[in-house]
């Protein structure tokens, strides 16, 4: 009797667990049907991975990353590399791309890192964010000209 009860708690544990898991892979289907909704961001972060990303196929462009540049009073542009701003790369593209998606509090976000980082922040008049594209090539990538994004105005 104890043997046979032993069993049925073992079958019913097995039961549930494989229950758990085909219950996870069907929700996971409702979530990549969808496209950068609150679901796939935030409770299947890991689907926002590059390593999940969709293929590229030679000669195709691809934005490779992206580049802030800050604009004085008289024109002249300074670049503001990521290092500078003490970010690692998945957290500078994140923001980059939610500042362009007009996240609320993304482009603050942004605006407040170069004020805290870079020198003379206070003398900009304008952010600039750029595209890095490259061609993609048997040879490797083939870089681009970049092209302006999105212009911040900062006060």
């Amino acid at each position: 009797m104890e043997n046979s009860r032993a069993q049925a708690c073992y079958r019913t544990a097995v039961t549930l667990f494989l229950v758990a898991v085909l219950g996870a892979q069907a929700a996971s289907l409702l979530v990549t049907a969808q496209r950068g909704t609150f679901m796939r961001s935030r409770v299947f972060p890991i689907l926002e991975y590059p390593m999940y990303a969709p293929a590229h196929y030679e000669g195709e462009r691809v934005t490779a990353s992206w580049l802030l540049e800050g604009v004085l009073a008289d024109g002249t542009t300074i670049a503001i590399p990521r290092e500078q701003l003490q970010v690692d790369i998945f957290d500078f593209v994140n923001i980059v791309q939610s500042t362009l998606q007009h996240e609320k509090g993304a482009t603050s976000v942004l605006v407040g890192l170069v004020h805290q980082h870079v020198p003379g922040a206070a003398y900009l008049r304008t952010l600039r964010i750029k595209n890095y594209p490259v061609q993609l090539t048997r040879a490797g990538p083939r870089p681009m000209n970049s092209e302006v994004v999105m212009e911040i105005p900062l006060s």
